[in-house]
């Protein structure tokens, strides 16, 4: 029969397990080394005695006498006796107690003892000096023994330790639990001072630094999870926010004390065990956001492992198994899995993934070295390491989170140059286009200013030249009459000008300019010109057209004064009202208005009547209280837009 060989798969995860096992009981080894280089030789008291009672032997209180029956052996520290894994890891009747002693040092005069153990798992530790005067306790921790599974004792010796002529010797007392397993450090022993350094040192690494890198992580966490509450889409950072809430919550056992309670307490260690299954959960879910492709049904199947290991480790049920012992185990296998999927996946994906698989795996190892210090195959002087595994984590979130900050930048940074460029065409193409809207504009106002000049000239000047030649060719006018004529034409001219002059919509500085024009032709006629203005606001619509059709309603009231009024004073003045708009007023003190028929009106008021019209306003013409005539003209202040044919309707408006 063909023997089946082993596939290539299988073998390679087989290599894998051997080569993570070497790697964690080496770094295990280390820093057993470590510590024991730390601490130094002299101190450290490594062969001790010990006696341990028959089985079914009630527990003694006090240190057995040196003629008790059994035999003291000499025995190597630290040591661990494994637990039955066929039990439950629970709190019931103690086992007969377990004794070790050791003969206290000789110390230097007026020196104070101390010692000092790392770590002692399995109960509570009770400490006894016999000396030459007697027996006496020195230490019992059973009320607060389940919070010492990891932290350092520190024991004062007193000072019949060091004075007591006789022999000194030091009982340790370990009354192991159900399953019977227990564990004990080296011992140190020696001056205060040094020992309680060594004491200080160990509670640092095993309390106080997984608590600060706890905090560190939570507070990171927060930050995380509020990222995440503004871009609910990055759901990476919803994970990792939870992933270090629950770790939190996981190195809790460090640094509290631990219910007294029996029941309290198994729930207490069940939810901060289990706690570790969902920390794997989110930590995998965190990491898989950053892989190439999506793997739904393996985050689904993390899910259900971690209900399932949570509803099944529950403190009530009755189970004879060691349930934390085998949850560990669960999620060191499950783990592996998982982390060479992820390895898997990183080999051709993002480099923020290749980062957190080799802290996945870092982490993998340093979860194995824990599981074997928990099962007590190492020496239970090492740390529990797991509580630096997120810090890993950690760093590869920073990483991933710098990466992608930057990746953003960049992007973002290139975004903007091509906006920019584009932004630069579309610059030139409207610098272009307004280059040549300038240009059609220019040639629309030249084009329009043209054809008003045009028209003004053929219906003004070119009509009254083509009139007065007529009445020349026929003999009716006399040289003064056409010396007259040509006057009125180049007074025409002169109004068609000044109106393309530019007065920045300033309705006075326009007047002044007329008034240079028609003074000297006033004074001709001995009429005096009083000129009265106020302060006037710009007029927003007053261009050259319009200004045009000032020019020549003012024109023509003046041209009406000099002819027909025989006055000899006119005063021209311009007020601004309450409309709101401003009124200009030419009022001189000659014989006044000549009564005339019904529906007949000069030719000169009529044209003033519609100019005043055309620029949104109205005109008045009647009997000053002094007798003289008062021509009025109302101008807006913001004028309507032009009319393309016809006069605009406007209204005199009222007091």
């Amino acid at each position: 029969m063909p023997v089946a060989r082993p596939s290539r798969t299988s073998t390679a995860c087989r290599q894998g397990l051997r080569w993570i096992m070497a790697a964690s009981l080496a770094l295990g080894a280390v820093l057993a080394q470590a510590a024991d280089a730390e601490a130094g030789d002299t101190m450290a008291v490594t062969r001790v005695e010990r006696w341990a009672p028959a089985p079914g032997t009630e527990p003694s209180i006090g240190p057995p006498a040196d003629a008790a029956p059994g035999d003291w052996l000499p025995v190597e520290l630290p040591q661990a006796v494994q637990r039955d894994p066929t039990t439950r890891a629970a709190v019931n009747l103690p086992r007969p107690t377990v004794w070790y002693r050791t003969a206290c040092p000789a110390p230097v005069a007026q020196e104070t003892l101390a010692l000092y153990l790392p770590r002692v798992n399995g109960g509570p530790l009770q400490v006894w000096l016999r000396t030459a005067q007697g027996t006496r306790q020195l230490l019992d921790n059973s009320p607060a023994w389940p919070s010492q599974w990891n932290q350092p004792i520190l024991l004062r010796l007193p000072g019949a330790a060091s004075q007591s002529p006789g022999p000194c010797r030091l009982f340790l007392a370990l009354p192991p639990r159900a399953d019977g397993s227990y564990a004990l450090s080296r011992l140190w022993m020696g001056p205060e001072p040094e020992v309680q350094a060594l004491w200080s040192a160990r509670q640092r690494w095993v309390v106080t630094v997984p608590l600060a890198a706890s905090t560190t992580l939570v507070m990171l966490g927060l930050f995380s999870l509020a990222f995440w509450w503004r871009r609910r889409q990055d759901t990476a950072y919803l994970y990792f926010g939870l992933a270090s809430l629950a770790w939190w919550f996981r190195n809790l056992h460090y640094g509290i004390e631990l219910p007294q309670n029996l029941d309290a307490l198994r729930w207490f260690w069940w939810a901060t065990d289990a706690s570790m299954t969902w920390v794997m959960l989110l930590v995998y879910l965190f990491s898989l956001r950053f892989a190439t492709r999506s793997f739904p049904s393996v985050e689904r199947l993390l899910l259900g492992f971690a209900l399932l290991v949570s509803a099944v480790s529950m403190p009530f049920l009755p189970w004879a198994l060691d349930t934390p012992l085998l949850l560990h185990a669960a999620n060191t296998l499950v783990a592996m899995g998982v982390t060479l999927l992820i390895a898997w996946s990183a080999w051709r994906g993002s480099r923020e993934l290749r980062v957190l698989a080799v802290a996945l795996c870092i982490c993998l190892v340093l979860g194995v070295h824990d599981l074997a210090l928990l099962q007590l195959r190492i020496s239970p002087e090492s740390l529990y390491l797991m509580p630096y595994a997120m810090m890993l984590v950690l760093g590869a979130f920073l990483y991933a989170v710098n990466r992608r900050y930057i990746g953003a930048l960049e992007h973002a940074e290139g975004a903007a140059a091509v906006l920019s460029n584009k932004l630069a065409e579309q610059q030139r193409a409207l610098q272009s286009n307004f280059a040549l809207l300038a240009e059609v504009e220019g040639e629309r106002v030249r084009l329009a200013e043209r054809q008003r000049l045009t028209r003004d000239m053929h219906d003004g000047l070119g009509a009254m030249l083509v009139s007065s030649l007529g009445q020349i060719e026929q003999g009716r006018l006399s040289q003064g009459e056409m010396a007259q004529v040509l006057r009125e034409c180049l007074e025409d001219l002169r109004l068609t000008i000044d109106s393309m002059e530019p007065i920045d919509q300033d309705l006075t500085t326009l007047l002044a300019t007329l008034r240079q024009r028609v003074g000297h032709r006033l004074a001709q006629g001995g009429i005096t010109l009083h000129w009265r203005m106020d302060d006037l606001p710009p007029l927003p619509w007053l261009d050259a057209p319009a200004a045009l059709h000032v020019l020549r309603i003012v024109q023509e009231a003046l041209a009406n004064v000099v002819k027909h009024s025989g006055a000899a004073n006119v005063t021209l003045s311009a007020t601004r009202d309450a409309g709101p708009g401003v009124c200009v007023q030419i009022e001189d003190d000659g014989r006044g208005l000549q009564a005339r028929p019904e529906g007949h009106q000069g030719r000169g008021l009529g044209h003033i009547e519609e100019r005043a019209r055309q620029l949104g306003g109205r005109a008045r013409i009647f009997l000053g209280d002094r007798g003289g005539t008062v021509v009025q003209l109302w101008l807006p202040l913001q004028g309507p837009p032009p009319a393309a044919e016809g006069f605009r309707p406007s209204r005199w408006p009222t007091a």
